[in-house]
């Protein structure tokens, strides 16, 4: 399959992804206008400085055998963005009576940010399941209620959002790039799949927690 198609048949396929997680989320917008529920921004605080800080340590353990010059120059500047993610976002944790060591992330979390990822082998596979699928997910929540941040808040999760458009960007190029044969496409395919499919997992354990489903007349 030409390339650029290729890449655009998976990116259709993590936005219908991302279009079925946001309606799942839409409860917390059931009541048009105003902020996010302060327990709905902790909460995603401490999911999104976790995150982060996981990030910076699997893409980290990437570099030592990422032999793709460019993936590596791309990687090394993106953990340079997520440590400033990190840092952006735990400043604000204090404000909420929260410090980023004190959260204990459920098991699906840690096997997708502690396992999961830190085990992809290949460039292509850290490309897809991070870069693509991962990055989609983690921009679907902040785009879809950028203007319900408090402002102050807003104003960095805007930064981030550019950041991880950027990540993404990156990702596409560079999967055009490297899958030139139907056996790397298909391990591409793979890697968006499985991710996706760890992702459901975790995801249920954040839209389940009693902070997410004690607001907003959800109970």
């Amino acid at each position: 399959m030409d390339d650029s198609k290729f890449v655009e048949q998976l990116m259709q396929e993590v936005y219908s992804e991302q279009t079925d997680k946001n309606e799942k989320l839409s409860y917390i917008s059931a009541q048009s206008g105003g902020l996010l529920p302060e327990p709905v921004v902790k909460h995603w605080l401490n999911f999104a400085v976790y995150y982060e800080r996981s990030a910076v340590s699997f893409i980290g353990g990437w570099l030592k055998d990422t032999h793709e010059t460019t993936a590596l120059s791309n990687f090394a500047n993106q953990i340079r963005d997520e440590a400033k993610h990190y840092r952006w976002l735990a400043k604000f944790m204090p404000d909420y009576g929260m410090m980023p060591e004190a959260f204990t992330p459920p098991d699906a979390w840690k096997f997708l940010m502690e396992e999961y990822y830190p085990s992809l082998e290949t460039s292509i596979e850290r490309l897809a399941a991070h870069n693509i699928a991962a990055e989609c997910g983690a921009l679907g929540f902040m785009e879809f209620h950028l203007d319900r941040f408090p402002p102050k808040l807003r104003d960095y999760v805007n930064r981030i959002i550019r950041d991880e458009h950027y990540h993404v960007t990156f990702g596409k190029n560079l999967l055009a790039k490297y899958c030139k044969t139907d056996g790397e496409q298909e391990l591409a395919r793979r890697a968006i799949r499985e991710s996706m499919q760890h992702m459901r997992n975790a995801r249920e354990s954040f839209v389940s927690a009693p902070s997410m489903l004690t607001t907003e007349g959800v109970n």
